[in-house]
């Protein structure tokens, strides 16, 4: 299923920039979800006005728009200088938020009296404070969750450099419990689900919600009956930090987004790294819907899965899923295939399942329309075919669909 979504720039104004993550906001109102920029390197905020679709696709090519506004004409984008000139060239209007432009820029900063939490943002965990209350669950509740290592950070994967970061799997479920055989998966019985959070280093709200999501089910088991039936009944594989090198890099407040490899646009260079969004082997790079550039946000990396941190994704996806789809793009998985996997983002609102990279609809388009539309009721976001909102290419949901045949 594609990435269930919410508003990645909380402070612009609008409804979708007003809302977190199952409102978090509620819970941390002095914080925001997405990293304020430090002061050397912060971006213009523009709203950027469009005459049509193609102008959209343009920009989404190189970098992420915050927000896309179809039914009024403008997105809202962040760019340097560079990208400020590539807006102009592309012949589109432009409107400088000099507000949000000087709240972006504010230095991340400690609050007074905070002690934990990413600096200025205290109801969200550091990378390290998340692996040390991933840690505790396991210890308090050794029959229901454990850490599974699934590979390495690109900083951990490259001696010589920064230590780096274990991928870590907080896996939920009743090891005692056998459960009940489903789909085309009988040796392990229970239906699984994946989700992967914070791919995208500055989307703060993500790894939050898993951790909270996580502590709600062990908080429940034995006394909540839904809580104790998706432990019993299943496989929750939560995957804490996609992106853990970038997440670090983002604490100290600076927009992150990709990973942190020091290969691409320059080792010290603040636009380094590939955009992991970009860099799944499926369909990678075939459509328009990411960079070849180094330097730009939506760069996907020099070939397809080139990154340590999609190669872990990928491969521990295939230990859980068995592959249900024949290869062909229009082939549905068959009616009884079993598993779901989500990737999380904060941003705009929306819950997406594949294709992104063509308009084409999915031979399961049915089912998974109606999945998302499911989702999309709780939380009141809008549903759609990722490729609704623009073009994409080597991404994590087309690849789960796509390789695996995964809702």
């Amino acid at each position: 299923m594609g990435s269930a979504q919410t508003a990645d720039i909380a402070r612009t104004g609008g409804k979708s920039m007003r809302q977190t993550a199952l409102s978090l906001a509620v819970l941390c109102a002095i914080g925001t979800p997405l990293a304020a920029a430090a002061a050397d390197d912060c971006p213009t905020v523009v709203r950027a006005w469009f005459a049509d679709r193609s102008q959209v696709e343009e920009v989404a090519a190189w970098t992420e728009p915050w927000e896309v506004r179809y039914d009024q004409g403008f997105m809202v984008v962040g760019v340097d200088a560079d990208g400020f000139a590539r807006l102009m060239a592309a012949g589109l209007e432009l409107e400088i938020d000099e507000d949000l432009t000087r709240k972006m820029c504010t230095p991340a900063k400690m609050l007074d009296g905070q002690t934990e939490g990413i600096p200025g943002y205290p109801c969200y965990r550091t990378v390290e404070e998340t692996f040390a209350d991933a840690l505790a669950l396991t210890v308090a509740h050794p029959d229901l969750a454990q850490l599974v290592d699934v590979g390495d950070s690109w900083e951990k994967a490259t001696a010589g450099g920064l230590p780096g970061y274990d991928m870590m799997v907080l896996k939920l479920t009743n090891s005692a419990v056998p459960g009940t055989p489903t789909g085309s998966d009988p040796p392990h019985g229970k239906p699984r689900l994946l989700v992967t959070s914070a791919i995208h280093a500055r989307e703060y709200t993500t790894t939050e919600l898993m951790m909270r999501f996580a502590e709600q089910l062990l908080a429940g088991y034995g006394t909540d009956a839904d809580a104790t039936w998706l432990l019993d009944e299943h496989e929750i594989h939560l995957l804490l930090y996609t992106n853990p090198d970038g997440r670090k890099h983002a604490e100290t407040g600076v927009l992150w987004r990709k990973n942190t490899n020091e290969n691409y646009c320059g080792p010290t260079s603040e636009s380094r790294g590939a955009d992991l969004n970009r860099n799944f082997e499926f369909q990678w790079g075939c459509c328009g819907g990411s960079s070849g550039y180094p330097c730009d946000e939506l760069y996907r990396g020099p070939t397809a899965a080139s990154e340590p941190e999609t190669q872990a994704v990928e491969a521990y996806a295939r230990t859980i899923f068995p592959d249900q789809r024949a290869p062909d793009l229009g082939a549905p998985a068959p009616a009884d295939a079993t598993g779901v996997y989500f990737d999380i983002h904060s941003y705009s609102e929306l819950v997406m399942w594949p294709w992104g990279f063509t308009s084409n609809q999915p031979g399961n388009n049915a089912a998974l329309r109606a999945l998302g539309r499911r989702l999309a009721w709780f939380n009141n976001y809008t549903p759609q075919q990722s490729i609704g909102l623009y073009p994409t290419d080597g991404t994590t949901v087309d690849f789960a669909y796509g390789d695996l045949g995964v809702a």
